[in-house]
């Protein structure tokens, strides 16, 4: 496969997961205008945070997961709060997919229990055999999961009513924003793909443009196509209710799409955090795939709803993250190891207006999930 391809593949299925099942959801609440511009803003803001971590990521000469660059260019201090924010957000998106596949093939009549261990072990497995292991998991997954979203958004077409569009919630505008982010959270796998693309560095950006628009454009299909066909009537997995609501076919290609979205984002995510333990501290690589992938099994247990995880993990560990990885884009301008293949043209008033932004979505959402939700 073209490296360029294959990589803006693996960014893409880094990024489509647990969180556009939930987008429906939250944007509903908010009326979609709203939530579509949500969508496009924080998007938007998110991509330029990935170009800036790319262009890092070239101006540095050895491989390191975030935590290792923000310890190379900031210090140790800022490492352990990286990886604190990295493991936290990373875990809650593990256990996320996990919940999520046990509420969706539920449904089917297995077990949450039994559904949960299903996921997790072929591909807990497929982690464990590295990037190797990941590249190929996601060369398969990512065309299945483009062609099951594209299905069902188009399949929901049929059901359309435009009057579902027209909802319009202000006081609920806050709703979006933590799903959102968590749903363009993909920001760890570039690092992974400088590895992917190690002799054609210079594909870096290409491949991060097109590995974040797929699913961008993807996202506000199915967040178009889903509530026009359900309104109100839709739950917080998008795809249970057009299960319920308008059978089988549904149902089938509901949950298909969810479990492949799910397991890609598994392998990618699970991979970086072992990678992180491995390579930025030194944990063999055994020791490292148990702590990245084993405590996603409190899942197990039960957990909050799945639209509270989205919002909390996206709000609480994703939104601190970018505002690291704006700082060491500054500092990077000064003091990078080498000459990069693409270089931002940002001035020091906006990298200032971006972080600030990302802090007031840390504080407004974490405290609409928690106490207003």
């Amino acid at each position: 496969m073209n490296k360029t391809l294959e990589a803006s593949l693996f960014f893409t299925g880094t990024i489509i997961g647990a969180g556009v099942l939930g987008l429906p959801y939250v944007v509903e609440k908010s009326g979609f205008l709203i939530g579509l511009i949500d969508i496009i803003l924080i998007g938007l803001l998110i991509l330029l945070i990935s170009l800036m971590l790319g262009e890092i990521t070239l101006r540095t000469k050895d491989p390191h997961q975030l935590p290792g660059l923000a310890e190379k260019y900031i210090g140790k201090k800022t490492k352990h709060l990286v990886t604190f924010f990295s493991i936290m957000q990373i875990y809650g998106a593990l256990t996320a997919y996990v919940q999520g596949c046990g509420d969706i093939w539920s449904l089917l009549g297995i077990s949450p229990v039994l559904a949960k261990l299903l996921f997790f072990i072929p591909f807990a497995a497929i982690t464990y055999f590295g990037i190797k292991g990941v590249e190929e998991g996601t060369s398969i997954f990512v065309p299945l999961i483009i062609f099951s979203i594209l299905i069902i958004s188009v399949s929901s077409l049929f059901y359309f009513n435009p009057a579902n569009l027209t909802k319009v919630s202000p006081s609920n505008f806050l709703m979006p924003i933590g799903v959102t982010m968590f749903a363009f959270s993909g920001i760890f796998a570039i690092p992974q793909m400088k590895e992917i693309l190690w002799l054609e560095k210079r594909k870096l950006k290409n491949s991060i443009l097109i590995g974040f628009f797929i699913p961008f454009f993807l996202y506000i299909f199915f967040v178009f196509s889903s509530i026009g066909a359900l309104g109100e009537e839709i739950s917080e997995v998008a795809t249970i209710s057009l299960g319920i609501h308008y059978g089988p076919f549904f149902l089938i290609f509901g949950n298909f799409f969810a479990f492949f979205a799910m397991a890609t984002c598994f392998i990618s995510l699970g991979n970086a955090l072992r990678e992180v333990y491995n390579q930025d501290y030194g944990i063999n690589k055994y020791l490292s795939f148990i702590f990245a992938l084993f405590p996603s099994l409190i899942a197990l247990t039960g957990v909050s709803t799945f639209t509270q995880i989205l919002s909390l993990t996206g709000s609480l560990f994703i939104a601190p993250l970018y505002i690291i990885v704006v700082y060491i884009f500054y500092k990077i301008k000064k003091i990078g190891e080498r000459k990069p293949e693409y270089e931002l043209k940002l001035p020091y008033f906006s990298l200032l207006l971006i972080g600030f932004v990302f802090l007031i979505i840390t504080l407004l959402v974490s405290f609409n999930t928690l106490f207003l939700t």
